[in-house]
């Protein structure tokens, strides 16, 4: 058995059936044979089946699942399932007719509205059919607290190849072997170790804390634009807009790509980063969306921007941190954005590496669990969710939006190639939407998850952030 860390364990006991904490991955499948479309789809789904169960072994977390104490006051733990059923996490779906994107995008967001199962390992996905031309999607939900974005991405080419021949992977050097399920007594005697390690673990979390926000303090002054003294920024900067409040269990999904040259012929004309560029095209986008629905704030929105400091070749669950980023969606020009973003992501990168931020959220979720057990956490989270207190204290942040670098290389499984892959990362109570941008050989793929009651008419900021693209573009020509 493993113990799961602090970060990951946050991951779970955040979750309420208002806000389930996958991440999720829709792979778009073209055949490389357009004549045999109708063919592959008959056998897809057991070429899909068999490609997962010769490779699981290189996807550890996909056969590992949660066991807990009793009375949920230890903490959790990953065993190797001994009842795990590959037939449980894989399922066929079929779209009704005409099999658009705008069939997928319903399914997506009925999928992407239940939590997964905690009696078994927490990852599900379905082989869509009945796409037009005869593609394939294959959709993906992965819990949070079995791995990151940055992890997520890189399944992708586990389970696919760089050839449409294939390649042979070979078998695991030791067969695999489930664990046997922990006795009620070994739980009960690993929970009173947890417990009596908690004070000593909360004082170490908090110390190293008070040195991180010190650190920060030591970080260099920003000056404001005319030049006086910065003043620090307050806690609830972020203003409030339609998409901030308390979630419900329905989602929807909005999915859009551009070119991946123009975009970095984009960075490369304006001296930036595609980060920045993604920035910019949600700036864009949500500045546009904003005036048709209740009309823009009077000060810049407030983006959470994960950041991975995983290092080469850790494989394992969450390795993120954090920065805030203003945008600027009062200013009308996009260049102006573009460059006004470039200037706030580096002064924020800097405040970042200044203050260990790369440590901050795992030591806070260090203290956090430390001087709670997971009953309380729950309770709490539950507590907050089910009565809408969302919906009565001001956001810390407007929404989240991440930029995963996918595959670098093209992909083929199956008698298909990979030719879209839409990220998505789950909402949290108080900021319904979520916008997650993954690069993959010659596309740019923008995928946005939403609270529906919070977010109406959502593919309209995916159509925004193409057009923001298109925007810069027309600027460098």
């Amino acid at each position: 058995m493993i113990p799961v860390s602090t970060l990951d364990a946050a991951m779970l006991y955040a979750e309420t059936p208002e806000m389930p904490m996958h991440t999720m991955g829709i792979l778009i499948l073209e055949p490389e044979d357009p004549l045999g479309a109708d063919g592959l789809e008959a056998s897809a789904f057991s070429l899909t089946r068999q490609r997962f169960a010769e490779r699981l072994h290189l996807i550890p977390p996909f056969r590992q699942r949660i066991v807990q104490g009793p009375l949920q006051i230890g903490d959790p733990h990953w065993i190797e399932d001994p009842a795990f059923d590959l037939d449980k996490h894989l399922v066929r779906v079929s779209l009704p007719s005409p099999g658009g994107m705008r069939e997928l995008c319903d399914f997506v967001g009925s999928f992407a509205g239940t939590c997964l199962e905690r009696d078994r390992p927490l990852w599900k996905a379905a082989l869509v059919e009945g796409l037009e031309g005869g593609k394939l999607a294959l959709v993906m939900k992965i819990h949070h607290a079995a791995m990151d974005g940055g992890r997520s991405a890189a399944i992708a080419g586990e389970l696919m190849d760089t050839s449409p021949e294939g390649r042979v992977v070979p078998p695991p050097d030791e067969p695999w072997l489930p664990d046997r399920e922990p006795t009620i007594p070994w739980l009960a005697a690993d929970t009173l170790r947890t417990l009596a390690g908690k004070p000593r673990r909360a004082v170490e979390a908090a110390t190293k804390m008070v040195e991180a926000v010190r650190g920060k303090g030591r970080s260099e002054p920003v000056p404001s634009a005319d030049g006086e003294p910065p003043e620090k920024p307050p806690l609830f900067e972020a203003p409030p807009t339609m998409f901030n409040g308390a979630l419900t269990p329905n989602r929807s999904v909005a999915f859009a790509d551009v070119s991946f040259d123009d975009v970095k012929a984009i960075k490369r004309a304006f001296g930036t980063t595609v980060n920045d560029l993604v920035l910019a095209g949600c700036c864009g986008a949500l500045r546009s969306w904003l005036a048709e629905h209740g009309g823009l704030p009077d000060r810049p929105l407030v983006a959470t921007v994960p950041v991975s400091v995983r290092h080469e070749g850790d494989q394992a669950g969450n390795r993120v941190s954090v920065i805030r980023v203003h945008l600027p969606i009062q200013s009308g020009d996009p260049v102006e954005r573009l460059l006004a973003i470039r200037e706030e992501t580096s002064r924020q990168k800097r405040r970042h590496r200044k203050s260990g931020g790369g440590d901050l959220l795992k030591n806070f979720a260090d203290l956090v669990t430390n001087i709670t057990v997971p009953w309380m956490a729950t309770q709490f989270i539950g507590f907050f969710s089910s009565r809408h207190l969302a919906d009565r204290v001001p956001p810390l942040w407007n929404l989240v939006i991440s930029n995963v670098a996918g595959p670098p290389v093209p992909l083929y499984t199956a008698g298909t190639r990979l030719t879209h892959l839409f990220p998505l990362g789950p909402v949290q109570q108080g900021s319904g939407l979520n916008i997650t941008v993954m690069s993959t050989v010659d596309r740019l793929c923008f995928g946005a998850l939403a609270c529906t009651e919070l977010v109406p008419d959502l593919q309209d900021i995916g159509t925004g952030f193409v057009s923001e693209i298109e925007l810069l573009k027309e600027r460098i020509e």
